[in-house]
């Protein structure tokens, strides 16, 4: 039986900068808060935690008056509000960056960073705007922060990057804000430097003695500054995690499972809607390869309709991996043999599509006899050397060494694409994280469940341009009395 999730009630310090309760949203039929508690102490970094859909943003919206409770109650400083618009939230003292940064294109940094905050100096009966001011501000500030570019606060937003929009955004609502800070995404766009960057702000913010709400569904980026996790699923609270009762082992795990909650539901309808029109789609290609001829083009004709096929597989593996997600995984263990595990594995693979790419491989002859779930190692096995086919260039080897380590059976897949940074590593087995077009996310999370229920395990080495790694780690202490006990 599952253990329920942990739940803490107001943990930390009891002098509530805000607190929600039993806030209820409802757009038409559709509810998207049902009953959420909240709550953020003086000088906390709370991160509010959710996947995508969980009700995150329209928690914090409630709070600063862009979106009406349906019924509870909101307290700021131990008084209860109603904000009507979010400028009488800025008024009271907090400040919001969201995830389309509010930021005017054609407007200078610098004019952005005072949008309806302007400074003005008087002359006689007038008052103009004190660019100057505003200037010296603006790139002081900048340049304590990260921003080391002397011209910056001169350029127009709309030719700056993407992560140094994110960041100016968040700047300016750091400077501004007087005792609540929320950030809704803030890393979302921001390369590995400028997310640290954007976190050592967030660590001022707290020093000042400003609270911050930092909105996420990725728990490792804020795991390290926050004090507390609040975790909702569905508009409902999940979980209410204090920093010293969780690790982010344990914190991922809840968020994994609120994700599975979701795709559980739509899995069989999935299973049913899509395979059997892919399955006709693809014996009507075969017969159109196989038993058509055409005139002219035979060669374009045969080369089309293949493509057509190993899409449709495509397809297919993707929905295979989404059910696979979807569903418990067992273990069944057998004595066999891991050099036919990689050879089934490799059917499994439409090499056709990799011609240019030479393929190695390279297994000890003592792993004639493992003990493993043949099925599930082979599936190991294509994903592993999927990915890296699609991700080395013409012209590349991609390398596959099975060998035994003491009591271990080691698999290492090398390829020779363009790697990953460090923060792409932390995120490579997280369900729904992928760096394909029109990936899913789904494949490596589950390669790391299946080796994990093995009691094994499955790192990643990369740096960026010298291609990737993964070594799955198997623990084999193989007693043959007990596997026929247990046959």
């Amino acid at each position: 039986m599952r253990n329920p999730p942990i739940r803490i009630e107001n943990p930390g310090s009891s002098n509530n900068l805000v607190r929600m309760e039993n806030i209820i949203v409802r757009f038409g039929k559709v509810v998207a808060l049902n009953g959420v508690n909240f709550n953020v102490g003086s000088g906390e970094i709370v991160g509010l935690l959710g996947d995508n859909g969980a009700g995150k943003t329209t928690l914090i919206k409630t709070l600063i008056g862009l979106i009406k409770p349906d019924s509870g109650k909101i307290f700021f400083q131990g008084k209860q509000i109603n904000f009507n618009s979010p400028i009488q939230a800025r008024i009271a003292g907090i400040e919001t960056t969201y995830q389309d940064l509010a930021l005017i294109d054609l407007l200078s940094v610098t004019r952005n960073f005072f949008l309806g905050r302007e400074l003005k100096r008087k002359i006689g009966p007038f008052r103009f705007l004190d660019h100057k001011k505003m200037k010296s501000i603006t790139e002081k500030y900048l340049y304590e922060n990260g921003f080391t570019e002397k011209d910056i606060i001169q350029k127009v937003v709309n030719s700056l990057s993407g992560g140094e929009r994110q960041k100016i955004a968040i700047g300016r609502a750091n400077y501004f804000c007087a005792k609540l800070l929320i950030l809704d995404e803030p890393t979302a766009s921001l390369s590995e430097t400028e997310t640290e960057q954007v976190l050592n702000l967030v660590l001022r913010a707290k020093q000042r003695g400003t609270s911050v709400i930092f909105v996420t569904h990725n728990a490792h980026e804020v795991f390290e500054i926050a004090d507390r996790f609040i975790i909702l699923q569905n508009g409902k609270n999940l979980a209410n995690l204090g920093k010293k009762d969780a690790d982010l082992k344990e914190i991922e795990k809840l968020l994994i499972s609120s994700r599975l909650a979701a795709v559980r539901q739509m899995a069989a309808g999935v299973a049913h809607q899509i395979r059997n029109p892919l399955g006709i789609m693809k014996v009507t290609a075969e017969m159109l390869k196989d038993d058509f001829e055409v005139a002219d083009n035979r060669e374009d004709y045969k080369r089309l309709t293949q493509l057509l096929i190993n899409e449709i597989d495509s397809l297919n593996l993707t929905i295979n991996n989404f059910l696979d997600f979807a569903r418990p995984i067992k273990i069944k263990r057998k004595i066999c043999s891991m050099g036919k595990i990689i050879q089934q594995s490799l059917l499994n693979i439409p090499m056709n599509k990799f011609k240019d790419i030479k393929l190695e491989t390279e297994i000890e002859n003592k792993l004639d006899t493992v003990y493993l779930d043949n099925k599930l190692i082979e599936q190991v096995a294509a994903n592993l050397l999927l990915n890296a086919l699609e991700a080395s260039p013409p012209g590349s080897t991609v390398k596959l060494r099975a060998y035994k380590s003491l009591q271990s059976i080691i698999i290492e897949v090398e390829d020779r694409g363009e790697g990953f940074n460090e923060r792409k590593i932390k995120q490579i087995f997280s369900p729904f994280f992928t760096t394909k077009a029109n990936g899913t996310g789904l494949g490596l999370s589950i390669v790391k469940r299946i080796v994990e229920q093995h009691g094994g395990s499955i790192t990643a080495g990369s740096s960026p341009g010298n291609g990737s790694i993964f070594t799955v780690k198997l623990f084999q202490d193989i007693n043959y009395k007990e596997i026929k006990r247990e046959q």
